[in-house]
């Protein structure tokens, strides 16, 4: 792909791509990945997968190579085991269309991990398939963190801890379902460095970080995630999802913080086949969210603690780099890098980004028209920066993508397919850019 701005990348081209789209305005990107993918219809017992993606991009700034997707992994009944890196979110949301999960969006590159999962859903047979199960429990590498308070001022090596279990209420045929679930990540590590003192090793730190023990008075490491509720019901013409994540962050794994601060979506969608079959304009799927980071306020701390009565939001008092991954926010990308925002709002050389908040409003629609593939995506958001970086008044802003996509049987799946897009408020640099790209999905030939 290629493609050209007036300043930096207008946010909805390079938010919740997994870190693969340059923020310089102007270049140009490859991807190329292979896939082996599972077989739904084969009966076996044993399965595997694996992948791998390289993204290379040319800027005016810098040039970039990696390796994205990486991963193998194996199936025995229900239960994957799977170690690499590979795409994933975490949270009730629509996948295609949202403003982003609080807590793992896709914004960020995949971090590299071992994990265990049930990663659909699985009936238990006990109550008939009335009930069913998903799971998975991880542990991941995200190497070095300056620190902002300890004894040293930077470690070598930091992890992400991951655990998520959800429910299902109601069958796979069924019109109605509700869903109930959570997830808890954590980024921790260095423990013994920057608090030699308690001499804590590795061991006795993992214990206090992934089961959310209070060690003098605190939680070890960085904790962050959202408890989700969802329900969705299938009509004849139309489906209908709605859903909701609530923050907890560090302190508060068993005390809701509020019931201010979530997200909250709503999706209808058409059922049945969605391919680009129709010559009149088709609208396929609307999105409809809310999103709300302004309070940060635990209204029963922990014990009376002070340190839990306020939260911060992607950030963190101990590790510089914040709810982050090679430079890119994990969580929603509402709450961006300080790098990204403009040069004269306030921020603090301690904290990851410096607006965390917020309360947005997103919109996303799906539609057919002429046999084109048309997606459109636009959010209203008001921004109050940090408690410990305030702005002067709240900074509104508007950011807006267009795109269409057309496949050409002559081409053999080769799709053309280009995007418009447009910044304009005072978060960002007010910024427009255009976008064009040819993509090939399937097996090659």
């Amino acid at each position: 792909m290629l493609s050209g701005a007036s300043g930096q990348t207008p946010f909805w081209v390079y938010a919740n791509q997994y870190g693969s789209v340059p923020r310089d305005g102007n270049f140009g990107l490859a991807k190329a990945g292979l896939y082996k993918i599972y077989n739904p219809n084969n009966p076996r017992t044993f399965q595997w997968i694996g992948g791998v993606e390289a993204v290379g991009s040319y800027g005016r700034k810098y040039d970039n190579l990696f390796v994205s997707d990486a991963y193998l992994g194996a199936k025995v009944g229900a239960v994957e085991i799977l170690a690499g890196q590979k795409s994933m979110i975490a949270g009730l949301t629509d996948t295609l269309m949202s403003s982003g999960s609080l807590a793992v969006s896709g914004n960020a590159r995949p971090i590299p991990r071992i994990q265990i999962a049930i990663p659909e859903y699985l009936p238990l047979y006990i109550t008939d398939g009335l009930l069913a199960i998903k799971a998975s429990y991880s542990d991941g590498y995200l190497g070095s963190s300056r620190i902002n308070y300890g004894s040293v001022r930077q470690v070598d090596r930091t992890y992400f801890h991951q655990k998520t279990l959800y429910l299902r209420f109601g069958k796979n045929i069924d019109r109605w379902k509700g869903y109930l679930g959570f997830n808890h990540q954590v980024i921790w590590g260095g423990e013994k460095d920057i608090m030699p003192l308690y001499n804590m090793p590795g061991s006795k730190a993992y214990w206090y970080m992934a089961t959310g023990k209070t060690f003098e008075h605190r939680k070890v490491g960085n904790h962050f995630g959202t408890i989700d509720l969802g329900g969705e019901w299938k009509g004849k013409k139309w489906e209908y999802f709605v859903y909701r994540q609530n923050i907890y962050e560090t302190g508060s794994l068993f005390r809701v913080i509020n019931l201010k601060d979530g997200l909250n979506g709503l999706r209808i969608r058409k059922s049945g086949k969605t391919g680009a079959e129709s010559s009149r304009l088709d609208v396929r799927s609307l999105l409809i969210e809310v999103v709300v980071t302004e309070s940060q306020q635990n209204g029963s701390p922990a014990g009376g603690l002070a340190i839990y009565e306020k939260g911060n939001y992607y950030n963190h008092y101990i590790y510089r780099n914040g709810w982050s991954y090679k430079g890119q926010g994990m969580g929603t990308p509402l709450a961006p890098a300080a790098g990204i925002t403009r040069s004269d709002l306030p921020r603090n050389t301690g904290e990851f980004t410096n607006n965390n908040r917020f309360l947005a409003f997103h919109t996303g629609v799906e539609a057919i028209w002429h046999h084109t593939l048309i997606r459109f995506k636009g959010t209203y958001s008001r921004n109050s920066g940090t408690f410990l970086s305030p702005f002067e008044d709240v900074k509104q802003q508007l950011s807006l993508a267009l795109s269409a996509e057309k496949s050409f049987k002559k081409l053999r799946g080769v799709s053309i397919y280009s995007t418009i897009s447009s910044d304009i408020g005072r978060l960002y640099s007010n910024s427009s850019g255009i976008l064009v790209g040819l993509r090939k999905n399937g097996f090659l030939d």
